[in-house]
């Protein structure tokens, strides 16, 4: 097959019939030798934020929780069942920083995987340059602890903790320069 299911371990018991013989079938499903149900663990969608600034410098955030706690990352995250990408963008921005974003466009996307509580969970991460009119009213809240704006010359992706915002400053960088 090529990879293995980072959860082959995680999920034993069918949903369906409840015997302990759910077995990993593929990178992304489980598949259970009693009654034959399958169970896939298929990508969540997250959106990150690229916000610049009056200056040309790049909000960014200090994460207030596991994984990457205490490290940078753009803001965002995940989409909620029955939400597109953008407004789950914004409806995040507005969660974590109090803030308004407009003029969303796409940047670019990445795979990436985000480990919670012994689950690892497969992400189709998406970036948008967004932006803001008044930044008054900025305040760190939900799984934020801190903000920060930076110039984006000085920013290097290993100043984030998460795979996806590493790759989206990288990109980033390439295409601002």
């Amino acid at each position: 097959m090529g990879h293995t299911n980072p959860n082959n371990s995680r999920f034993r018991f069918c949903p369906s019939c409840g015997k302990n013989s759910l077995e990993p079938d593929s990178i992304k499903s489980f598949k259970c030798g009693q009654c034959g149900f399958q169970f896939f663990l298929n990508c969540a969608a997250a959106a990150m934020a690229i916000i610049l600034d009056h200056q040309n410098k790049i909000l960014v955030t200090v994460r207030a929780k596991d994984p990457g706690k205490g490290t940078l990352d753009l803001p965002g995250g995940f989409a909620e069942p029955g939400e597109s990408i953008d407004q789950a963008l914004i409806r995040e921005v507005k969660e974590e920083l109090n803030l308004d974003i407009f003029d969303l466009e796409f940047f670019c996307s990445s795979a990436n995987t985000y480990p919670y509580k012994s689950v690892v969970y497969p992400i189709t991460d998406m970036a948008f340059t967004c932006k803001v009119t008044d930044f008054s009213q900025i305040l760190p809240m939900d799984d934020v602890s801190g903000f920060r704006f930076i110039p984006v010359h000085d920013l290097t992706p290993g100043m984030f903790g998460m795979n996806s915002a590493q790759n989206v400053i990288k990109k980033f960088k390439k295409t601002y320069s």
